[in-house]
């Protein structure tokens, strides 16, 4: 049984290689990461990380460096869930959620990247596959602060790349210019495709009402996020009133807070995205829950692709996942790609978290 005997945190900050991105909260133009390596004297090195694209998870690090690491130090790397436990037990009186959370799953997939390092096999492999690819949905042109032109340009783009699903952002202060940039975008790309709108969160539930009978007429794949995440009620009460798929995720932190939704018939899509969740575990549970109630599990998606397609893999109710910030592919070893809208999946064993020594050392602040 290999044993802790040593852990690197690196925190750095990548720019976009692209045109700084909008939606109806963030203006993003770099994002964070915080690397966790954590060495075995089986001579496994274990590589798991987190993001944020904006400032703020130094936090995260100082947590891993000065509470996580100390509790792990020197126990077997393969008793994952135990050493999950101890963590936790060091910050749960002060972060359940947030930067605990955040710390605590990089140190998950970290753990995971040893055994499967060990076992010599991808995430993927390991869990059991249900499909050999698995189909991408492209969120990179259908940004806020695009020019309605802009925006029609880049989701035909989009789709001649061999794309057939697009989302594009909601949430401008008129919700009128929301519907006639949704109705352009339809007009333009045709019934085929599948379009989803993402609202981000800044809609309150007559807003919601409101414009989301409206939208219906477009034929509207999902509504995401389109109120306050912590209002279960008022997602359960939209739910209820419209024809539109709702979906949710990207801000909901635990399995509890997935089955009050499902408990309140709140959300028809659940976004679970490991990297706000505990880990490979709790999203592998939020997949189950949502199955046993006959929900799809699609991640909400950008830089953690290498896990989110892994894992959709072997899940039965995960037919996509989300393609965003392509220019930041590169930035990982061993990185996989789209084509012909799927993404091919890793024959590397482990998790598929390592960013390249080149990033690590050009773009490090702490």
């Amino acid at each position: 049984m290999p044993l802790i005997t040593a852990m690197n945190t690196v925190l750095v900050d990548v720019p976009l290689g692209q045109r700084t991105i909008t939606d109806s909260q963030s203006s993003v133009d770099s994002v964070e990461f915080v690397q966790v390596s954590i060495e075995t004297d089986a001579g496994v090195t274990g590589h798991g990380f987190n993001w944020n694209y904006s400032k703020g998870l130094k936090a995260a690090k100082v947590m891993i460096d000065e509470c996580y690491a100390p509790a792990i130090m020197g126990r077997p790397a393969l008793d994952r869930h135990a050493l999950m436990h101890a963590m936790h037990s060091t910050t749960h009186f002060i972060g359940r959620v947030g930067v605990a959370r955040v710390g605590l799953c990089a140190m998950n997939l970290a753990l995971w990247d040893i055994q499967l390092k060990l076992e010599g096999q991808p995430l993927w492999r390991h869990l059991g596959p249900c499909k050999d690819r698995v189909k991408a949905y492209n969120t990179d042109g259908g940004w806020l602060t695009w020019s309605t032109d802009e925006l029609v340009a880049d989701m035909q783009r989009i789709l001649d790349r061999g794309f057939d699903a697009v989302k594009m952002k909601l949430g401008r202060p008129d919700p009128r210019e929301d519907y006639e940039r949704v109705k352009a975008v339809r007009k333009a790309i045709g019934d085929k495709p599948k379009l989803m709108v993402d609202v981000n969160t800044v809609w309150d539930l007559k807003t919601a009402m409101v414009w989301g009978r409206r939208l219906e007429e477009f034929d509207i794949a999902w509504l995401e996020e389109p109120m306050h995440p912590f209002d279960v009620q008022a997602h359960g009460d939209l739910a209820q009133a419209l024809d539109l798929p709702i979906a949710v995720g990207e801000t909901v932190y635990t399995l509890h807070a997935f089955r009050d939704y499902v408990d309140c018939k709140g959300a028809d899509i659940l976004q679970a995205d490991v990297t706000k969740l505990s880990g490979i575990e709790e999203w592998l549970d939020v997949a189950a829950l949502g199955r046993a109630h006959g929900l799809t599990v699609i991640p909400h998606t950008n830089v953690q692709h290498n896990v989110h397609a892994q894992l959709a893999a072997a899940t039965p109710n995960t037919p996509m996942i989300e393609c965003c910030y392509e220019s930041l592919f590169d930035i990982w070893e061993n990185p996989i790609r789209v084509v012909d809208g799927f993404y091919t999946l890793p024959e590397v064993p482990g998790v598929g978290g390592k960013l390249t020594a080149a990033v690590l050392t050009k773009h490090r602040v702490a």
